[in-house]
């Protein structure tokens, strides 16, 4: 099982109690990269580092976390950064610098000749599908249809990733068609304004990318999994105190990937798919996400570490309807 993930790694600097900035390792691909190195994939990074120190930071954590690094020249763009703020609910908010980055510095031919053998996912979203990025990333969908490896997208919206906002919200809602896999927070849907109720912009959204799977997040809400069988949803796990939410989207991508891949070969179609194993995925994900919240910035379980949480939380499922307990 083998997942490449193309995006943005970047240091969140996040304001404490004191006020104080602290510099923390992230970036929406970054973590999902991570997250599927703790659940034991075989993951790859495709986009390149700087030679800067943060670079080498960044460098040095997916040497100890297992991600591979197929590009080995370092970028001389320096590492983006992002200035995140964190409200009384623990949501961030985030002013990016992206100008002259390392991880745009990199052409469709060196993304090509970097991916691994046996790709099965090729995963992308965030700032990687901003306009001045399509026109690469739409080759490489092509590329990946022709291999028969499935596409996933988190779209994650960021408003202050792009100057021209009209552009980059028409321009990630035309990928949805060309993905196979995607996942929309609430508030990435409220940012594409297909509707003003959550839930139906997630049908809307679905309805545009014609098959594969949709996963709607609603933080404390749980998710929601549009699928070719149906809809599943679950609940999201209780947390007695939440740090924050920074990568919970990230956790909880990166799990719901690594639970479907540890159960087989993915087809690419994705309707061949087990509703009990998409229901179980999801919940998967959920304890991920709500692990992750619990600690400060992004920091991803293990499956050790999703497994004893499940556990705890007595939850049991039944074919596809919830059964267990809070």
């Amino acid at each position: 099982m083998s997942v490449a993930v193309l995006g943005e790694a970047l240091i969140d600097l996040i304001v404490g109690d004191d006020g104080a900035y602290r510099p923390h390792l992230g970036g929406s691909p970054y973590n999902v990269a991570i997250g599927l190195a703790r659940q034991g994939v075989d993951v790859s990074y495709l986009s390149p580092l700087s030679d800067d120190a943060f670079g080498v930071q960044l460098a040095n954590s997916f040497r100890a976390e297992g991600v591979a690094v197929p590009v080995s020249r370092r970028s001389l763009w320096p590492t983006s950064l992002a200035l995140v703020t964190i409200d009384d609910e623990g949501l961030p908010t985030y002013r990016l610098y992206r100008e002259g980055v390392a991880d745009k510095d990199t052409s469709f031919e060196e993304i090509e000749a970097s991916i691994p053998v046996g790709l099965q996912v090729f995963h992308t979203g965030s700032l990687a599908i901003t306009p001045s990025q399509l026109p690469k990333i739409r080759r490489l969908f092509a590329l990946m249809h022709q291999r028969g490896v499935l596409v996933s997208i988190d779209i994650n919206i960021r408003l202050r990733g792009s100057q021209d906002t009209k552009a980059y919200l028409a321009g990630v809602r035309s990928l949805l068609r060309d993905a196979d896999i995607v996942k929309a927070s609430d508030e990435d849907l409220e940012a594409l304004q297909l509707h003003a109720d959550p839930r139906t912009s997630a049908a809307i959204a679905y309805a545009e990318m014609g098959s594969g799977l949709l996963v709607f997040t609603e933080g404390r809400g749980g998710a929601i999994l549009h699928t070719p069988q149906g809809v599943i949803q679950r609940q999201a796990y209780p947390i007695a105190r939440v740090e924050d939410t920074v990568g919970a989207g990230d956790t909880f991508h990166s799990a719901f990937l690594a639970k479907l891949l540890a159960a087989g070969p993915l087809a690419t179609t994705l309707t061949e798919l087990d509703p009990l194993l998409l229901g179980n995925a999801l919940d998967y994900a959920c304890a991920a996400a709500a692990i992750n919240v619990s600690r400060i910035g992004c920091s991803p379980p293990t499956r050790a570490e999703v497994q004893t949480f499940i556990n705890s939380a007595q939850r049991q499922y039944l074919g596809s309807e919830y059964l267990g307990s809070e």
